[in-house]
């Protein structure tokens, strides 16, 4: 009875570890640039037209491709790939700011501010006023 109850805790703890190795691996899979809160927090406060949200979608959509591509472009060191994703995300905010009004893009850019503010201060949120 002694060595069944053993054997099944080092089953309960084995199933336990996968599990745990698993969900791990799909978080790091994730990359934040594909993150769809990441669009959210860009595009807070900003109430878009249904015309609107397509292209805005169309071009998240175009670019996620992209920033997949070069994750997985091995040829690529750690500092070229986040150079590259930087532009791509970049390239991908002016296509979106040209979608939308002056009001919008200047919520926009705020938020786009204050992401790239808290990315390079340790991913802190800035004191709100």
């Amino acid at each position: 009875m002694r060595k069944l109850q053993l054997v099944l805790v080092a089953a309960m703890l084995a199933g336990a570890a996968s599990i745990s190795a698993a969900q791990d691996a799909q978080q790091q899979a994730a990359p934040p640039q594909s993150r769809p809160n990441m669009m959210a927090a860009l595009m807070q406060g900003v109430t878009l037209t249904a015309e609107q949200q397509t292209k805005v979608d169309s071009i998240v959509k175009k670019y996620q491709g992209q920033r997949q591509a070069i994750r997985e472009d091995q040829s690529l060191d750690q500092d070229a790939r986040r150079a590259k994703g930087r532009e791509l995300m970049m390239k991908q905010s002016d296509e979106i700011k040209g979608v939308l009004t002056d009001d919008q893009k200047k919520v926009f850019e705020k938020n786009l501010t204050d992401m790239q503010a808290r990315m390079q201060g340790g991913g802190q949120r800035p004191p709100q006023l």
